[in-house]
């Protein structure tokens, strides 16, 4: 199993800011590092890296997957980049943002709901006094029933008759 990596986050406001980060820690901004901060930068949340290799619908140019892969981990290990895992599907990859990011996911539906860590501030409270662990969801989110799919189903999460 892969677990996030757990060092400081380095965030960028746009992708050059990013270029300079990846130089500061030592290492070349390549075109392909450049196609997928380009393609993590145009997307609207955490992605697949078989969507970015295919160029998220025509927003950005496609590159190799393996390509994608090897530049994410190098981007994750600069602390640009995150990825999380959501149910039983790819893992996602998201750029690192200020006051950091956590989620929620529906079981039911797959939407994929990003907070402000501070939200999920009570019920890491309610963790660590229950077991004495320290809770994070960016890597594994919470797995619940959005509002819309609760809105539908009895409370065991089986639609309404």
């Amino acid at each position: 199993m892969t677990i996030s990596r757990t060092g400081p986050a380095r965030r960028a406001a746009d992708l050059e800011g990013a270029l300079t980060v990846m130089r500061e820690a030592g290492f070349r901004a390549t075109a392909a590092r450049r196609l997928v901060l380009e393609a993590l930068f145009a997307a609207d949340g955490p992605v697949s890296a078989d969507d970015l290799a295919s160029g998220l619908g025509g927003l950005t140019s496609r590159s190799d997957l393996a390509s994608v892969y090897r530049n994410l981990e190098t981007l994750e290990e600069i602390g640009l980049v995150h990825h999380l895992h959501v149910g039983h599907g790819p893992g996602l990859y998201a750029l690192a943002r200020e006051g950091g990011r956590e989620y929620l996911t529906c079981h039911r539906c797959g939407a994929l709901r990003a907070l402000d860590s501070s939200a999920f501030d009570g019920v890491r409270a309610a963790v660590r006094s229950a077991s004495g662990y320290e809770a994070r969801f960016a890597h594994f989110p919470i797995v619940g029933l959005c509002p819309d799919c609760a809105g539908s189903a009895n409370g065991n999460g089986v639609p309404r008759s």
